[in-house]
Order: structure tokens, then C-alpha cells, then sequence
């Protein structure tokens, strides 16, 4: 019997599930930190590519975006930006991020969550402003890419 249980604990505790004490070892599988860290480098990638605004090229900043977004929220980033562009944008607007901390809230195969906060500084001739930014971003793996489908700004 004390073999049987050694071999049950040894089995589960190399294959590490969601509901570890569930008599079936039904769960999920836990994301490994290798895959958390693709996860998180994609939310954060994201976080500081939407803080880089550039006044003097404006198409590269919405394709530096683009590429690190679904289809879906492509298109709405793309339709709130031509509304920003309307409303004028210096030329001499420059954005930088800086990220603060980012966490894996929730993943699974193909779709993840992250928390991330982060600050972001634009100056412009008007001086500078600096925004504080808390996000959670969720991600959908597409191929092998996790990309940004949404983000929320949380208080």
C-alpha cells in the first residue's frame, strides 16, 4: 500500500494540475514558468508599444501595435486612433512606458490574463504628462503567438 501511495504522490507531483487534491487528477495542467514567461512578455510588449506614441510617425506606431494584436481588437485600435488623429497630434509627441510589475492572473492553452501596471510619460511642446496605468490584458494564443485580444484598465 506504501508503494502504491509513493508512486500516486511522485506521479502527481510531477505533473502538477489545478485541482491537485481531486481523486481523479482531473485538472488542468499548470502553465509552466516558461510558458507564464511568454505570456507576460507579450502583455507587457503590448503595454509599452501603446505608450510609445510618435507624432513624427504616426503608421508606425499603429502597426508597431498592430502586430502584437488579434484581428478583433486591431480593427477597434485602428478606429479609436483615426479619431485621435482627427483631433490633432503634435508632431513633436513622444511616449515612453516603463513597466512596474506584471502577473499571470489566469492561463490555459490557447487564452491567458495578465496584470500588468505600468507608467508612461508623453512630451509634448505643451510640457509633460505622465499617466499611471493598470491593466489587465487578455491574451489569445494564434499559431504559436500569444497575442493581445483585450485590455481593461482596472482602478
Amino acid at each position: 500500500m506504501g508503494v502504491l501511495a509513493s508512486s500516486v504522490l511522485l506521479y502527481r507531483q510531477s505533473h502538477l494540475t489545478d485541482a491537485p487534491f481531486s481523486f481523479s487528477n482531473s485538472g488542468s495542467p499548470v502553465p509552466s514558468q516558461s510558458q507564464q514567461a511568454h505570456v507576460k512578455a507579450a502583455a507587457e510588449q503590448f503595454a509599452l508599444q501603446m505608450d510609445a506614441v510618435n507624432g513624427k510617425d504616426p503608421a508606425a506606431y499603429v502597426n508597431g501595435v498592430s502586430k502584437l494584436v488579434t484581428t478583433k481588437l486591431r480593427t477597434s485600435l485602428k478606429t479609436q486612433y483615426a479619431q485621435f488623429q482627427k483631433l490633432g497630434i503634435e508632431p513633436t509627441q513622444k511616449g515612453t512606458g516603463t513597466i512596474l510589475s506584471s502577473a499571470v492572473a489566469d492561463m490555459d492553452d490557447d487564452s491567458a490574463t495578465v496584470l500588468i501596471a505600468h507608467d508612461s510619460s508623453v512630451v509634448s511642446p505643451q510640457g509633460t504628462t505622465l499617466s499611471h496605468y493598470r491593466w489587465t490584458v487578455s491574451l489569445r494564443k494564434v499559431g504559436s503567438k500569444w497575442l493581445v485580444d483585450n485590455f481593461t484598465q482596472v482602478s
